[in-house]
């Protein structure tokens, strides 16, 4: 295990050492639910370029899954419902 080393809590900035809290890399539970919060308001997220939209979309192929492949239309499915 790794000695105990002092960093900062992301959330309010307090010194701790590492070893003194369960809730790494926050100081406490309340630190690590503010951030959680924030997260969920979306008031931080990771950084991207464009809207998720944006991004192409791409399909395999341009099969209609609705229909059965060539290779199996030929076959009879009364053997699984037995």
């Amino acid at each position: 295990m790794e000695p105990p080393v002092k960093i900062n809590c992301p959330t309010c900035g307090r010194r701790f050492l590492s070893d003194e809290t369960p809730a790494m890399p926050f100081c406490s539970k309340r630190c690590q639910l503010i951030d959680l919060g924030r997260w969920m308001n979306e008031e931080i997220g990771l950084p991207h370029e464009g809207d998720p939209g944006d991004a192409p979309v791409e399909y395999l192929d341009d099969r209609d899954l609705t229909q059965p492949s060539p290779e199996r239309q030929n076959e009879s499915f009364h053997r699984y419902s037995e």
